[in-house]
């Protein structure tokens, strides 16, 4: 499942490319797809802040 995230990241919509590529990631990381959304979100420190 991670080949969408690779061929996604030719995508001229950079935004788009890196929602494919969470969702990629997401589906193949399966039922424990909570814990990689924390650890993506714990990357982006002030995202959810309004900063």
């Amino acid at each position: 499942m991670a080949l969408p995230a690779v061929t996604g990241a030719a995508e001229p919509d950079t935004l788009q490319a890196a929602v494919d590529a969470a969702y990629a990631a997401v589906v193949t990381y399966g039922e424990n797809w909570p814990a990689l959304l924390r650890e993506v979100w714990s990357l982006c420190p002030g995202a959810c802040d309004g900063a």
